[in-house]
């Protein structure tokens, strides 16, 4: 995987010079990922980095055990390729480097050895398997946590990083709407926000990542793991009522259909259907959508049933024909990052 993400960041940065993109680097093969924002060009100069790097979700360091591993026990299906901290900062410090190799940042401002290139850490769910404690204990203090309420108070009181601040969720019925109003504070910079659309039970929300890369461009991340229902409040004023004006670059869901005790716990490709034709985006990104292994008696009725693009596809032809619609579907642009791998979103 180093080979392909050298080749990938090398084929950006000598095509792109100043216009840069941001880059997804999956760090478990399932749903943790070092998210690179380019930084606004006066930035750059100025902090010597052409890249603000946020990690999303780690689960790197052992299992995700809650209560007793009796009870409920995940396990990755492979090691991930960053194991700790250190290994993603080092990831973190790929990118910095091939972008100096292309002179993206003028030589005289390049940070020292000693500089961390991880500036953020997104928690955007409580459940172990996003807030691994064992995990984020080996990213150093000093990197600030944005967190959700209930994922805030869980790394507060492991009583270890210096900075953590509680994000907003987007209020349907708020006063407001300007997603610029959602963004959570210093020290996230004015040009990167995050706050989460709830849905109809806590596993199934959406966290909005809206990165503007000048005054009047606007492009956002939607990340559901787990699914969002369309007819959610949250994510209709998301989409239709928010201002300024942006579009939806990538949303990050997964294809498999998981069900806990009969109950449906991920809305799997008919779901992220569903929000590919809402958003409309550019890139639908696979993400936690490995098959996990799971253990304890909790989760003895968890089942996983892995599903591909074609079958919803397939599903969703059969059902507009029922409708009287014809034609085709037309096919979302997804793609598949491995463990270790690197993509960057044009």
């Amino acid at each position: 995987m180093a080979s392909q993400r050298a080749t990938t960041l090398k084929a950006h940065f000598d095509g792109s010079k100043q216009d840069l993109r941001p880059i997804l680097t999956s760090l478990n093969g399932d749903n943790s990922w070092l998210m690179s924002f380019p930084c606004p060009a006066a930035e750059r100069a100025k902090l010597g980095k052409a890249y603000y790097h946020v990690v999303s979700d780690a689960w790197l360091a052992g299992p995700a055990i809650a209560l007793s591993r009796w009870l409920i026990h995940l396990s990755l299906p492979s090691n991930p390729i960053a194991r700790d901290g250190p290994d993603v900062e080092k990831l973190a410090c790929e990118v910095e480097e091939a972008a100096a190799s292309d002179d993206i940042v003028p030589g005289e401002n390049k940070p020292s050895s000693s500089t961390l290139h991880i500036d953020a850490i997104f928690v955007n769910f409580h459940y172990l398997d996003h807030c691994h404690e064992a995990t984020l204990r080996t990213f150093d203090a000093k990197i600030p946590i944005f967190a959700t309420a209930e994922a805030s108070a869980m790394v507060h009181a492991w009583k270890h990083f210096d900075t953590i601040i509680t994000t907003h969720d987007l209020d349907p019925e708020g006063e407001s709407g300007s997603w610029r109003d959602l963004h959570p504070g210093a020290p996230l910079p004015a040009w990167l926000s995050v706050f989460r659309l709830l849905g109809h039970h806590e596993l199934n929300f959406a966290t909005a990542i809206v990165w503007s890369s000048d005054a009047d461009t606007h492009e956002a991340l939607l990340y559901s793991p787990h699914g969002i229902c369309e007819d959610q409040a949250t994510l209709q004023a998301f989409l239709g009522k928010m201002d300024p004006s942006f579009s939806v670059l990538a949303i990050l869901h997964a294809l498999k259909d998981s069900f806990s005790w009969g109950w449906r716990t991920t809305l799997g490709v008919s779901g992220g259907l569903a929000l590919e034709r809402m958003a409309k985006p550019k890139y639908w990104v696979k993400t936690h959508d490995a098959p996990l292994a799971y253990w304890g008696l909790i989760m003895l009725r968890v089942i996983d049933t892995f599903r591909t693009l074609e079958s919803g596809l397939e599903e969703e032809k059969d059902l507009k024909r029922d409708l009287g619609f014809d034609g085709l579907p037309r096919k979302p642009n997804l793609i598949e990052v491995e463990n270790g791998g690197c993509f960057v979103l044009e």
